[in-house]
C-alpha cells in the first residue's frame, strides 16, 4: 500500500483539499503524464478537467488534442503542482517521485512551495523516451489501460510476456512477439547478466557494442540477417525503429567480446590487433561487411588503448575499470549513446559517422 498524504503536505490556500474518490497506483519507471491521465479517467474526467486541479499552465483549446499528449510528450510540474498532485492521488511526494522519474528533483519546474502550482507539456520530452508498457503486464496489474514508461532509451524489452515495444505510436504494431525472435531474447538476457556481474562496466561495454551495431547498420542496413528479422518483426528492413530490434543480438556478443578484451588487460598493437581479428570472424559468421563496419572496432580501440592508472584503481581491485579513454566520454547513466564512448547516434547519415 502507499503512504497517504501527510499534514505537512497541505497544497495551501488554493490547492486541492481532499484526494480524487478513486486510486491510481503508478507504474515503477511511468511517465507523470501517464499517470494522471489514468487517474484522471479513473475518476470519470477528462485530462483537461484534471489538469485544472493540478495547478496553471498551457494546453491546446481542443479536448481531443489534450487527450493525446500522455502518448507525445510529458508532463512536468513544479513543487507546488507536485504537492497538488500528491493530495489529489492521496500519495506521498515522496512514493509519487519514487516511481515517477520526471517528478525528480531535477526535472521539477522553477518555483518553490510558496509560488503558485503549475504544469507544462513541452514539445519534447526534456529526457528520455515515451515508450508503451508491456499490455500484459499491464493487464496483471489491473491498469485497465495504456501506460507510457519515461525510459532511457526508445526501447522495452519484456521477457516475462516476449513482447518488444518501442516509442513509435501508430505506425506499425504496437509490440513486436518475440516468440520468433528467441536471439534478441537471448540478447536481452546477455546485457542482463553482464550488468548484473559487472555493474556499470557491463552496461557501459554493451552500450559500446551497440553503438558499432549501429553504425554498421546505418552503413549496411540490407544485411541479411538484419532484413531476416525485421521482416520477422512486421517491419520494414530500413525502417529505423526496426535498427535497434534487429541489431541487438550482434550487439550482444559483441559486448563479450569487448568484455574479453578489456579483462585481458593487454592493450598494446599486438593485442589490439589479435582482438580485431577474433571479432572479424565475428562479423564474416554475421555476415557484416568487414571492410566497411571495420572503422567502427577501429575507433573503439582507439578509445580503449590506455589502461586506468593504477593510483585511479579501487584499492580491493574487484571492480572492472574500463579503459580512461572511454571514462572520459561515457557517462554512468543515461540511454545506450549516452552510456558509450561512440558518439553515433541513430538516425545519422552514413556521411555524418
Amino acid at each position: 500500500m502507499g503512504e497517504r498524504t501527510a499534514v505537512w503536505d497541505d497544497p495551501g490556500l488554493y490547492g486541492p483539499r481532499r484526494a480524487l474518490p478513486l486510486r491510481a497506483w503508478p507504474v515503477t519507471g511511468e511517465s507523470t503524464g501517464s499517470f494522471v491521465n489514468r487517474l484522471a479517467h479513473a475518476n470519470g474526467l477528462s485530462l483537461a478537467t484534471f489538469l485544472d486541479r493540478v495547478g496553471q499552465g498551457e494546453a491546446s483549446a481542443d479536448p481531443e488534442r489534450v487527450e493525446k499528449y500522455p502518448r507525445c510528450t510529458e508532463m512536468y510540474v513544479n513543487e507546488a503542482g507536485l504537492h497538488y498532485l500528491s493530495v489529489l492521488a492521496d500519495l506521498s511526494p515522496g512514493l509519487l517521485q519514487q516511481d515517477l522519474p520526471s517528478l525528480g528533483a531535477e526535472w521539477l519546474l522553477a518555483g518553490g512551495l510558496e509560488e503558485a502550482a503549475e504544469w507544462r507539456w513541452p514539445w519534447e520530452p526534456l529526457a528520455g523516451h515515451l515508450v508503451r508498457y508491456c499490455r500484459l503486464c499491464g493487464d496483471d496489474l489491473g491498469v485497465g489501460e495504456a501506460v507510457w514508461l519515461m525510459s532511457p532509451d526508445s526501447w522495452q524489452v519484456c521477457l516475462r510476456h516476449g513482447y518488444w515495444s518501442d516509442e513509435s505510436r501508430g505506425r506499425g504494431p504496437d509490440f513486436v512477439r518475440l516468440a520468433e525472435l528467441p536471439e534478441t531474447v537471448t540478447a536481452h538476457g546477455v546485457r542482463q547478466q553482464l550488468a548484473a556481474r559487472w555493474g556499470a562496466a557491463g552496461e557501459e561495454l554493451f552500450a559500446d557494442a551497440f553503438q558499432v551495431a549501429v553504425y554498421w547498420w546505418t552503413r549496411m542496413p540490407d544485411t541479411v540477417c538484419w532484413v531476416q528479422r525485421a521482416w520477422t518483426a512486421g517491419l520494414g528492413a530500413r525502417e529505423m525503429r526496426a535498427a535497434p530490434l534487429v541489431i541487438y543480438p550482434e550487439a550482444a556478443e559483441l559486448a563479450g567480446a569487448m568484455l574479453d578484451f578489456e579483462r585481458a588487460g593487454q592493450r598494446d598493437v599486438a593485442a589490439r590487433a589479435g582482438w580485431l581479428a577474433g571479432v572479424e570472424q565475428l562479423m564474416v559468421r554475421w555476415g557484416v561487411d568487414v571492410a566497411e563496419g571495420r572503422q567502427a572496432l577501429l575507433v573503439w580501440l582507439g578509445r580503449h588503448r590506455m589502461g586506468v592508472p593504477a593510483a585511479s584503481r579501487p584499492a580491493d581491485g574487484c571492480r572492472l575499470m574500463l579503459a580512461s579513454g572511454h571514462g572520459r566520454i561515457a557517462s554512468r547513466s543515461g540511454s545506450v549513446r549516452q552510456r558509450s564512448c561512440l558518439t553515433w547516434q541513430l538516425g545519422m547519415t552514413a556521411a555524418d559517422m
